[in-house]
C-alpha cells in the first residue's frame, strides 16, 4: 500500500487508468490567478539564487501570523521542517497523537528515539481526551507530537485545550510539535491557533501546499519561539532549499485576500454538503469534519480494499486509511471538493456500496 495513499501516477502507468483523485486534499479552486500571473512575469527569478536568509519570505509569513520574522523558518514543504525539528530536537522518548500522518513517525525515527502512540478512540468520536493523555504524560515523555485539525479524522481542538495542555507540558518538561498544516480550511482559521500564545515549547508546522492548491511547489514553514532550537535549525540546514519560485508564491499568495475569502467561504458549505450527502448512504458512517477531507467507516461486510476497486473502476481513487494506525480495513478517507465533483463522488460511493 502507498504510505500516503492513492498514486495517480502508478494507476496510469500500471493500468492505463485516469481517475478523479479525492485520495489528495488540495484546494479544488486550483492555482491562485495572482500566483500565475506573478510567476510568467518574474521567470527571470530563476536566473539567479534565492537569498539565503529567505528575509522578505519569513516578513510575509511572520505578519500573516503576527510573530516576529526571528520565530520563522521556511522549508522545502512541512516535511522537511518536521525532519529538520526532529533532528535538532533530537527526542528520546516521543508520544504521537494517533491515527495520523505517517512521517512524523518517518522523520523522528532518524533520531532513534523512542516512539510511543496515544489512541484517538473511535467511541470517543476521535476526539482528544484530554484528562486520559495528561494522565499518559506523567510518564517519561520529553516530545508529544499533535496534528491540529487532524490528518484523517479531520477532527479540531480548540486552541483554549491546547494551550492548557501546553502549559501541562511545559511543567513536565514536555515539548510539542503541532502540526497545523490543514488549518487554513478550518472556518475562522488564524483567530483559532496556538500561535497568539507563543509557547517557547510548542513547535508550530504549516503547509501552503493543501489551502493553495501547490503540491508540486513543495512550500512549509515554522513557527517557534524556542531561539535556541530556532538557531539549531538555521544553522544545521542545507542552504537554499526553497526555490526562487516558491520564495515567491510567498509574497504573493498570503496576500491574495481574494482568493483566501472564495476559499474559506467554498470549504464552508462543501464540507456540510459532502457530509449530509453521505450521511444519506446506507453501509456506511461519516465522522463529522472541520477540514477539506472525511473520513468513512463501512459498516456493511465490505472491507476498504474490495470499495477501493470499485470506486476506481467507477473513476474515482479514494484513500485506503487501513495503513494508519488504529483504523483497520473497513475506513478511508475522501476529499472534499467542488460541487458538480462531489456529486459525482456521492453517486459513486452509492453504487459502490450497492
Amino acid at each position: 500500500m502507498e504510505l500516503h495513499g492513492g498514486n495517480i501516477y502508478k494507476l496510469k502507468r500500471e493500468k492505463g487508468i485516469e481517475v478523479l483523485d479525492y485520495s489528495a486534499n488540495i484546494n479544488p479552486m486550483g492555482l491562485s490567478d495572482r500566483l500565475k500571473e506573478a510567476v510568467i512575469e518574474n521567470l527571470s527569478i530563476l536566473e539567479k539564487y534565492p537569498d539565503p536568509d529567505y528575509l522578505e519570505m519569513k516578513e510575509v509569513i511572520a505578519k500573516h501570523n503576527k510573530v516576529e520574522v526571528e520565530n520563522i523558518v521556511v522549508g522545502n514543504g512541512a516535511t522537511e521542517i518536521m525532519f529538520l525539528y526532529a533532528k535538532n530536537l533530537k527526542p528520546k522518548k516521543v508520544l504521537i497523537v494517533s491515527p495520523t500522518f505517517a512521517e512524523y513517525e518517518r522523520a523522528l525515527k532518524t533520531v532513534n528515539c523512542e516512539i510511543d502512540y496515544f489512541q484517538l478512540k473511535e467511541d470517543e468520536d476521535f476526539i482528544l481526551n484530554l484528562p486520559r493523555l495528561q494522565e499518559t504524560l506523567d510518564r517519561t515523555y520529553d516530545l508529544l507530537v499533535v496534528c491540529n485539525p487532524n490528518n484523517p479524522t479531520g477532527k479540531f481542538i480548540d486552541k483554549l485545550i491546547l494551550n492548557d495542555l501546553a502549559v501541562y507540558c511545559k511543567n513536565k518538561g514536555v515539548s510539542i510539535l503541532l502540526d497545523e498544516a490543514f488549518i487554513e480550511f478550518v472556518d475562522g482559521s488564524m483567530e483559532r491557533s496556538l500561535v497568539e500564545y507563543r509557547h517557547e515549547n510548542v513547535f508550530i508546522v504549516r503547509a501552503l501546499t493543501k489551502f493553495f492548491a501547490i503540491p508540486g511547489l513543495r512550500l512549509g514553514y515554522g513557527i517557534t519561539f524556542d531561539e535556541k532550537l530556532k538557531g539549531k535549525i538555521e544553522g544545521n540546514r542545507e542552504p537554499w532549499s526553497v526555490n526562487a519560485i516558491a520564495e515567491l508564491a510567498t509574497k504573493v499568495l498570503l496576500e491574495d485576500s481574494e482568493y483566501i475569502k472564495k476559499s474559506e467561504d467554498w470549504i464552508r458549505e462543501e464540507k456540510r454538503f459532502m457530509y449530509e450527502g453521505l450521511e444519506q448512504i446506507k453501509g456506511i458512517k461519516p465522522y463529522v469534519t472541520e477540514t477539506n477531507f472525511i473520513l468513512v467507516k463501512l459498516i456493511n461486510d465490505m472491507k476498504v480494499e474490495e470499495f477501493r476497486g470499485k470506486m476506481i473502476s467507477l473513476g474515482v481513487l479514494v484513500r485506503d486509511a487501513s495503513n494508519f494506525n488504529y483504523l483497520d480495513n473497513r475506513y478511508f478517507r475522501l476529499a472534499i471538493k467542488d460541487r458538480e465533483n462531489n456529486k459525482k463522488v456521492l453517486r459513486c460511493v452509492e453504487d459502490a456500496i450497492r
